[in-house]
């Protein structure tokens, strides 16, 4: 019998690690406003804003880690400020207030996106207010494609447009270069990962040593460990050889030409695919970063007794987010005919099991197969607490 973990944000989360993106949001909006004239404690970064938005999550890493004894580094915390200024990508998500997750923010570069191919549809976009559609779309405001202060007869930011003649030839039109356009967007999500990675690598790597009491987990009887986070939480925490853990989605790195942060969408639409947008999607930065790693192998013939496996997945929402991997699983239980392989999810509380409930039925999309899985105890959903994970990986 093989055993694989399977973890999400909501491991370190587990963790009382400020992880979610509320709590990078926060944390970068007090970064801004920060004057940069003493060294950087836990009070000054996480005493402020946090603590008003995120009180419960502000008690608990108090209560967990010895956050007196927490210092950040103040020389890279002020490049990260100063990254902040001219990121365009940040300041766009900044001003979007209905994120609230992870998901939220992939599902919103989409968005952006599809607003940006809006104003390239000369057929359906008429350039007759271009500054209040600018108000409309905050993306175009932030990248400044329609500018008051460089624009062309019709708006658009001089460095975003060629000249060319208009249908009957008698004028000269102005129109937007999408190629200038897409690597600006693009270079910009680059640099908005640097800032990412900053954020794990100098805000959340220093909690690692402060912790009052690492949870008493057994992790001897897993195999394989798959993670969807950035951070070094599991090795960190649990001594686990760095070989056993394969991360899905890259790691955060202390260089910043290093990291291979995959940070985009699942899919873009037809129209998107036309214009070749292919670097804001999670499988061309896959293999553009290096992290394109081969998840669970699917047997394709019949195994013998005793060769199940056991999915234990930790702080996943099983979202559409990563949707190949959710129908992997299933796929990997229906191709085991000996009927031992199971997935067991852990859930936070009983919305959070609810929550993930609707996602499988969602992703899946066959409704039977999710509840015949279940009733045939091959898919089961655990409460998420030191206790029940050691009782199911000794299982």
């Amino acid at each position: 019998m093989s055993k694989i973990l399977i973890t999400g944000n909501g491991f370190d989360l587990f963790h009382h690690l400020p992880t979610k993106y509320g709590h990078f949001m926060v944390i970068m909006k007090t970064i801004e406003k920060y004057d940069f004239s003493k060294n950087m404690n836990f009070e000054d970064l996480f005493g402020i804003y946090f603590k008003d938005e995120f009180l419960a999550d502000y008690e608990n890493i108090k209560k967990n880690y010895k956050t007196e004894e927490i210092l950040f580094d103040r020389t890279r915390i002020r490049e990260v400020a100063e990254m902040l200024k001219n990121n365009n990508w940040y300041n766009y998500f900044k001003s979007v207030t209905e994120i609230v997750t992870w998901i939220d923010f992939e599902n919103e570069i989409n968005i952006a996106l599809s607003e940006v191919l809006e104003i390239l549809n000369p057929d359906e976009f008429i350039f007759d207010n271009v500054f209040s559609l600018s108000q409309k779309h905050s993306l175009l405001s932030h990248f400044r494609i329609f500018d008051e202060l460089k624009p062309t007869d019709q708006g658009i930011n001089m460095n975003y447009s060629y000249l060319v003649k208009s249908k009957n030839g008698l004028k000269i039109e102005s129109k937007i270069n999408d190629k200038k356009l897409f690597e600006e967007l693009s270079t910009s999500l680059d640099e908005f990962k640097v800032i990412f990675n900053r954020y794990f690598i100098d805000l959340v790597n220093p909690f690692y040593e402060k912790i009052k009491s690492i949870p008493k987990i057994n992790f001897s009887k897993i195999n394989n460990i798959y993670t969807f986070n950035y951070t070094s939480t599991i090795s960190e925490f649990y001594n686990i050889d760095k070989s056993k853990v394969i991360s899905l989605h890259g790691k955060a790195d202390i260089l910043d030409t290093e990291h291979n942060i995959i940070l985009g969408v699942n899919e873009i639409s037809n129209m998107l695919k036309k214009h070749k947008l292919y670097d804001f999607t999670k499988y061309y930065q896959k293999i553009e970063e290096t992290s394109n790693h081969t998840f669970i192998k699917i047997q394709y013939k019949k195994q013998k007794s005793g060769y199940g496996t056991n999915f234990y997945i930790i702080g996943h929402s099983l979202d559409n987010s990563d949707k190949e991997y959710i129908l992997h699983l299933f796929k990997f239980l229906e191709n085991d005919l000996n009927g031992e392989s199971k997935i067991c999810v852990f859930y936070y509380d009983k919305n959070d099991k609810n929550n993930k409930l609707k996602n499988l039925f969602s992703v899946v999309g066959d409704e039977s197969k999710v509840v015949n899985t279940y009733n045939e105890g091959r898919l089961y959903f655990v409460k998420l607490n030191e206790e029940n994970i050691n009782v199911e990986f000794n299982k």
